[in-house]
């Protein structure tokens, strides 16, 4: 893609780093970017060759302010609805099966519907300046942020404080609350992002499909005797011995170098 486009979007090798490029209005989500970041997650689904995936925002201020009010106040004007909800598609990673991890970096304010693409997300890092928030409330939109911020860890009391007054949470909140794993100097984010992306394309396929399978079928979530009986089934045979990964890490060990799956 071009660098003017909405969505600007770089490969290294097996990563992929999708980048919101609407700076002028902090990535405001319109229409157009939600188009683009829908084709993205279908591509980054679609190629094999893809491992990782990271979202980010571009300039600086902002990861996403959330949707773009001013499209949203001209086509109620109008009586009309955006396309991605007629779909049933707003852009999000978490509206796809995507068997992959996605890492979102988060510079900036990052907000309501932005705040929901970086928690639909399988890891979240922030710059120090990153600053998290719902002002929703303030909007008069319904949103299912409490739900999502809850199912990420969030304690509850912080959950409903956050979404109920619309106040916004820092970036050293947000790591004390689990909400992000990682804080880093802004300078810093892509690099850690980029690091962390390749170091897990690099480790076996099955183990890290199996894994991301086992979360997205709410495995983590269920009670432990129900979740040991259901683990081998929904991660396949990512515990065998038998595997190509298995017997490659096994040899790779055994001669001191690192492994090379897929080899």
């Amino acid at each position: 893609m071009s660098g003017e486009s909405v969505l600007v979007v770089e490969r290294r090798g097996s990563v992929v780093c999708a980048s919101m490029n609407r700076p002028h209005v902090l990535n405001a989500l319109d229409s157009a970017l939600r188009e683009e970041l829908n084709r993205f997650w279908r591509m980054f689904r679609d190629e094999p060759e893809l491992k990782v995936a990271i979202i980010t925002g571009k300039g600086g201020r902002a990861f996403s302010t959330g949707r773009d009010l001013k499209e949203t106040a001209q086509l109620n004007a109008e009586g009309a609805r955006p396309a991605y909800e007629h779909a049933g598609f707003y852009g999000y990673p978490g509206e796809y099966v995507l068997d992959k991890p996605v890492i979102a970096a988060v510079d900036g304010y990052c907000m309501a519907a932005g705040l929901l693409i970086a928690l639909t997300c399988d890891i979240r890092i922030a710059s120090e300046r990153a600053s998290f928030g719902n002002p929703q409330v303030a909007r008069g939109r319904g949103t299912r942020v409490p739900y999502e911020l809850a199912r990420v860890g969030v304690p509850l009391s912080t959950v409903m404080q956050m979404t109920l007054t619309g106040e916004p949470m820092d970036a050293a909140t947000a790591l004390k609350s689990g909400l992000v794993s990682k804080v880093v100097a802004p300078q810093q984010l892509m690099d850690a992002a980029w690091a962390m992306a390749e170091r897990i394309a690099g480790n076996s396929p099955t183990v890290v499909t199996g894994i991301k399978r086992a979360y997205e079928n709410g495995v983590f979530d269920l009670p432990m005797n129900e979740a040991r009986r259901l683990w081998s089934l929904v991660t396949g045979g990512m515990m065998s011995s038998q595997t190509a990964d298995s017997v490659e890490g096994a040899r790779s060990f055994a001669e001191k170098r690192d492994a090379r799956f897929g080899d």
